[in-house]
């Protein structure tokens, strides 16, 4: 072989060794991509699984203070507590809400951090996600909603939960719906 095609074989190897670098960088780049996705999904999905937990603890706040105050309105047996919330607000909670009721709580903006106490559920000991919830009356009632026994009435309040990792920020924002029913 003569020089030249030692230098051509040398320069075609060269591009050959170039491309499949690049096809391994853009593989690579792939593959970190779909972990981080994957990642961020997974993060979520132990969010809500604990906001589910942080909803069970709510739900038997209300029940406690229900039971602690027969007949009385959830909104005058839950008041001066961190976890209600007298006035509903106009729209959903935004993060500035949350940051305010979690830094320093206000009577427009206020909030309860769950926690295992008193019996209740609660996050696990040792969990990475705090929880921070609160109470707010939706002005509904409805009559019919408890049964024709004993003259109950239906009242309904939402529940706002909100759950961060400590380890990665990754947030979750949950909503549901309580349905106390009430002697008339």
């Amino acid at each position: 072989m003569c020089t030249s095609q030692t230098g051509s074989v040398l320069f075609v190897v060269l591009i050959a060794l170039l491309l499949m670098f690049l096809g391994a960088l853009f593989t690579f780049r792939g593959a970190l991509t779909d972990t981080s996705l994957t990642d961020a999904f997974s993060q979520r999905q132990k969010n809500t699984q604990a906001s589910d937990l942080a909803l069970q603890w709510v739900a038997d706040q209300i029940t406690q203070t229900s039971q602690n105050s027969p007949g009385q309105l959830l909104e005058t047996a839950a008041s001066g507590k961190a976890w209600f919330l007298s006035t509903a607000l106009s729209a959903a909670p935004n993060p500035g809400y949350w940051v305010t009721c979690i830094a320093s709580p206000t009577s427009t903006d206020t909030c309860a951090q769950v926690s295992s106490n008193n019996g209740s559920a609660g996050l696990p000991n040792g969990a990475t996600q705090q929880a921070w919830a609160f109470v707010q009356p939706t002005g509904r009632s409805d009559s019919s909603a408890c049964g024709d026994t004993q003259g109950l009435v239906a009242r309904y309040y939402d529940i706002w939960v909100h759950t961060v990792d400590s380890r990665t920020n990754v947030a979750v924002d949950t909503e549901s719906l309580y349905k106390l029913c009430l002697v008339q």
